[in-house]
């Protein structure tokens, strides 16, 4: 009995850190600045086809790195939902 409650303790926890883990999705793309270089976040708004999401990967801010030559621009892509 004893084990059977562990083993079920176990199971939940793993539950609710997967359901912790799930990545937070936007309603409205975040101004220029507020992703890092490189940061994915998903964005439901409208924009991709039934069944899919608007993946943002965050650029360099241009003002910081346009002198060097470095800036990049935001990628978006629609991805399936998960």
């Amino acid at each position: 009995m004893i084990r059977f409650g562990a083993i079920s303790l176990a199971l939940l926890s793993l539950a609710l850190a997967d359901a912790a883990a799930a990545q937070q999705i936007y309603r409205h793309e975040p101004a220029k600045g507020l992703i890092r270089a490189g940061q994915k976040i998903l964005v439901d708004d409208g924009r991709c086809p039934r069944g899919q999401i608007l993946e943002v990967t965050g650029g360099t801010n241009p003002g910081l790195r346009a002198r060097q030559g470095q800036s990049t621009e935001r990628e978006r892509r629609c991805i399936p939902r998960g």
